[in-house]
């Protein structure tokens, strides 16, 4: 069923895979005018039009009954009498064994196929919708909560940061303190023990 319905779908609107996102919509998806509305709406109407025409041919039955009794109608709008041309066609099509009970029986066929085709074409849009919709309006929140999260990330990385900064500029004070403390320690102790050195020699014999 799904399968079919997709086939449907295909025949109107684009079904196909996900494709790669465009960088710029705007550069090069236009603005819709309403003359370009009515054409894409008249190219529809078209594509329907073909599509049922297609679906009545394909499942017409060998004998007159209402597929030819419609098509017979449609050739004769050249005459501006409704009942005039649904007489004339009824009549061309009687002597080739069709009936009023056949024809209101097909037309019922006929009508039965149109909801049968309905059927699958809106279980296919429902989850089409599904999948190319909702699926991709989950996916921007999810992705909107994720940018969040990140968000919120890069801020505590960057307080982070400046904590960090500030105890390296610490820590190098300190350390250049203790440093300058050392060598000036070491050099006072230095002198000590040269001094006492001296003393030593000169007062120990």
């Amino acid at each position: 069923m799904a399968s079919i319905g997709k086939k449907i779908l295909s025949a109107f609107v684009d079904v196909t895979d996900d494709k790669p996102p465009v960088k710029n919509p705007a550069a090069t998806s236009p603005a819709p005018t309403s003359t370009g509305a009515t054409q894409r709406r008249a190219a529809d109407n078209s594509k329907f039009r073909e599509y049922f025409e297609k679906l009545f041919e394909d499942a017409n039955l060998p004998g007159p009954d209402y597929y030819e009794f419609s098509k017979m109608i449609g050739a004769m709008n050249s005459i501006p009498d409704e009942q005039a041309r649904f007489t004339a066609a009824f009549a061309g099509l009687r002597v080739q064994g069709l009936d009023k009970q056949k024809l209101l029986a097909t037309a019922a066929d006929y009508l039965a196929i149109l909801e049968k085709d309905a059927g699958n074409f809106l279980s296919t849009v429902d989850a089409a919708v599904e999948e190319k919709v909702v699926g991709r309006q989950k996916a921007i929140a999810d992705k909107s909560e994720r940018i969040k999260q990140l968000s919120q990330e890069m801020s505590d990385l960057q307080n982070q940061v400046a904590v960090l900064y500030n105890e390296v500029k610490e820590n190098e004070e300190k350390l250049a303190q203790s440093s300058d403390g050392y060598r000036e320690a070491i050099e006072i102790m230095k002198g000590r023990i040269l001094h006492d050195t001296e003393k030593i020699k000169s007062f120990i014999q």
